[in-house]
């Protein structure tokens, strides 16, 4: 190449350019947005499948005609009607069991 050819506004241009983009500083800009860009792509793209997958569980349910808490609440229901909780339990001497935080007292008088 000729001298001359430097200074011609193409070359000038195209060195400016390349100068620019091979600066440490603008790399690392360059980099940071690529790394952020990809992350942002990778968040959007988990949202997007999450919500897909409460849609397709809802539509799912809906269709089983059942409620989002299933069977787990009517469990809890029976649970607490057949008399073997905590709260329904009995001593088999004809006493009420004592409450949380109550001593029972069997030989003493009430």
């Amino acid at each position: 190449m000729d001298p001359e050819d430097f200074i011609s506004p193409e070359v000038g241009i195209t060195a400016a350019v390349v100068a620019t983009i091979a600066s440490p500083p603008v790399r690392k800009v360059v980099r940071r947005g690529a790394v952020l860009g990809v992350a942002g792509v990778l968040m959007a793209g988990d949202a997007i499948t999450s919500f897909a997958r409460g849609v397709g569980q809802g539509a799912q349910r809906v269709a089983q005609g059942t409620s989002p808490g299933g069977s787990q609440g009517a469990e809890r229901m029976q649970g607490g009607q057949d008399g073997h909780g905590a709260s329904g339990a009995s001593t088999g001497d004809g006493e009420q069991p004592a409450h949380e935080g109550e001593a029972k007292n069997v030989g003493e008088p009430s």
